[in-house]
């Protein structure tokens, strides 16, 4: 597990520090107080060679949206972001015209393009790459140097747009990439709100999957929206052990029962994962303090003054529980 993250640069955020992160991690706050900023800089952290789904989360809007991840745009200072054992530097320049020329030539770029170059020093090893975007928002990766390479951690971001650009069936095929260990975690979480349902399989592609009941079979696409969309989610959150997961408003769309799905799946993950979750939800935090019984949670309050100078403050799951009203204004203002 990590225990802190260190921000410099990045988005909205000047300088800042945050500590005491543990199993489950929730940020909790008013729009534009650095939670979101705070997701995409351990999604960094962890695996730098996320960068550019981090560069296009928001909206692809030319070579300005690699910009926008300078705080103001101020590409002569580096973003630079450490956790625990490791630092990652990342540094904007206009390729040299050989490289621009290659690019076009075997990769189809377009004629305007901006790299990122990314350092990561881990444990005294390091590595380089650069990530070069088009003004369309293509981007390649190209590793600048022959040493070790480090491998990123297992690690996954999960949103709106992650949520509603899988489709159930993909969500189906990536669970069983991860074996039939990982399906089956999927199910005992769906029995904790749905135990009549016993399984959900594929059996014809002219059907597509279908949700298996004691008495019979219902197609999947007959199911409701929130149960859908909790499946993908849960996809997510049961395919990976011993890694990361950030999750940003998962309250997002969800009906109350589906809702109380995702938690308690969250939790389930949390026995075998770091979480680090965003959310403006008290019913939320209400689902996951009435299911943490076992899991150490602490709640981060962040806050950006206008200079970019990010602070926060901390609380674990007992005050939580003992200061709601205070915990609603927070999160509602």
């Amino acid at each position: 597990m990590i225990s802190f993250i260190e921000i410099e640069n990045f988005r909205g955020v000047a300088k800042g520090r945050i500590d005491g992160f543990t199993r489950l991690n929730i940020f909790i706050g008013k729009n534009n107080t650095g939670k979101s900023t705070i997701l995409e800089a351990l999604a960094i952290a962890l695996d730098p060679e996320l960068i550019p789904s981090i560069v296009k989360r928001r909206g692809w809007h030319g070579i300005v949206t690699v910009l926008s991840i300078f705080r103001l745009e101020n590409i002569n200072k580096n973003i630079k972001i450490s956790i625990d054992d490791r630092v990652v530097s990342i540094e904007a320049i206009v390729p040299h015209i050989d490289k621009i020329e290659f690019l076009i030539k075997t990769h189809k770029f377009s004629e305007k393009i901006l790299s990122l170059n990314l350092d990561i020093s881990k444990n005294r090893k390091k590595k380089s790459f650069t990530c070069y975007f088009d003004s369309k928002g293509e981007y390649k990766l190209i590793y600048q140097t022959k040493t070790e390479l480090l491998s990123g951690e297992n690690v996954i971001f999960v949103d709106n747009r992650s949520i509603y650009n899988q489709t159930p069936l993909d969500a189906y095929n990536s669970i069983f990439k991860h074996g039939y260990k990982a399906h089956e975690r999927l199910i005992k979480v769906i029995n904790t709100v749905y135990p009549e349902i016993r399984d959900i399989r594929l059996f014809s592609e002219e059907v597509g999957l279908e949700v298996i009941y004691e008495r019979g079979r219902v197609p999947f696409f007959a199911m409701g929206d929130g149960f859908k969309s909790a499946y993908v989610y849960l996809a997510y959150l049961t395919s990976i052990e011993g890694g990361y997961i950030l999750c940003e408003e998962p309250e997002n769309y969800q009906h109350p029962s589906s809702r109380k799905l995702i938690v308690k799946g969250i939790i389930e993950a949390a026995k075998r994962n770091q979480i680090f979750i965003s959310t403006h939800s008290l019913e939320l935090i209400d689902d996951i303090l009435a299911e943490a019984q076992d899991i150490d949670i602490r709640f981060f309050v962040p806050n950006l003054d206008e200079n970019g100078i990010l602070t926060y403050h901390s609380f674990d799951k007992e005050e939580a529980e003992f200061r709601r009203k205070e915990l609603e204004a927070d999160l509602r203002g």
